[in-house]
């Protein structure tokens, strides 16, 4: 399963650790080695947000190594982790050539950019755009507005370029779950049907009991029954803040800025 954001993954191999930790993280010779590092976390479904970005941050500096494929492989498995924001990570580290502006669609509920048009010669331009725009669909959970672009025949594109990705459909399946059940304790059925992609309620049930501990399906609702966190709801609603942090909770946010420096310095 990837790993979190800025987190180092048990995957990471020692050749890559070394790279990241050492001067050898500017030196262009690496970008080979880092190159087959994304070919394998697409093959194996591991993920390694702070090399991806180093191979970023070289292709910035040495833009006559880049190579377009593993550019887009690096997007499409940064969509992999959602809804972290790894891929506006890694879109901000592209030249600004290749990003562009869309237009929107104003709904009742929400706002839902137009797909994009191919506007330019540039392919790789064209392809980082249409995972631009799957990306802004998950952002404004238009989940099944995402589905039907990836599995669309009218622009076989979108597939083409998550298709290197092995088991992208469930690692999205995995961020739309922590996405929504960070934010409701309970939905109907038939809304994980589309938010997911099942096509039957099987599936669903399948979904629910591998993948979402505490949650159960009553009747045609799914439903939080976790006692603890329903415990630790209801004495946070009787009990006021006490202004006290745990040191541990700023580990993680120490963690990330040091990981930060040591990537743009």
């Amino acid at each position: 399963m990837p790993s979190s954001s800025g987190s180092t993954p048990l995957s990471r191999p020692p050749e890559i650790e070394t790279i990241l930790t050492t001067l050898s993280r500017y030196n262009p010779e690496t970008t080979t080695v880092l190159q087959e590092y994304v070919v394998t976390q697409c093959a194996t479904g591991s993920y390694d947000l702070m090399a991806n970005l180093a191979l970023l941050k070289l292709y910035q500096f040495n833009p006559e190594l880049m190579r377009d494929e593993t550019v887009l492989n690096i997007l499409a498995k940064s969509l992999t982790v959602f809804p972290e924001p790894d891929f506006t990570l890694a879109l901000h580290l592209l030249p600004p050539s290749l990003l562009h502006q869309y237009s929107s669609a104003s709904t009742p509920n929400s706002t839902i950019p137009l797909p994009p048009a191919a506007d330019t010669d540039d392919q790789l331009s064209n392809s980082v755009h249409r995972l631009t725009y799957l990306n802004s669909l998950l952002e404004l959970a238009a989940f099944p507005a995402f589905w039907r672009i990836v599995s669309s025949d009218v622009d076989e594109e979108y597939a083409d370029l998550v298709a290197d990705v092995t088991g992208f459909e469930d690692a999205i399946r995995r961020g739309i779950t922590k996405s929504v059940t960070v934010s409701m304790r309970s939905f109907k059925l038939e809304s994980g049907l589309s938010w997911w992609n099942f096509t039957n309620k099987e599936a669903v049930e399948q979904w629910v009991e591998a993948e979402m501990p505490g949650w159960v399906i009553e009747g045609e609702s799914i439903v939080r029954k976790d006692e603890e966190d329903t415990t630790t709801a209801a004495t946070s609603a009787v009990q006021p803040a006490t202004g006290k942090i745990k040191f541990e909770q700023f580990s993680r946010v120490i963690r990330r800025v040091y990981e930060n420096e040591l990537l743009h310095h």
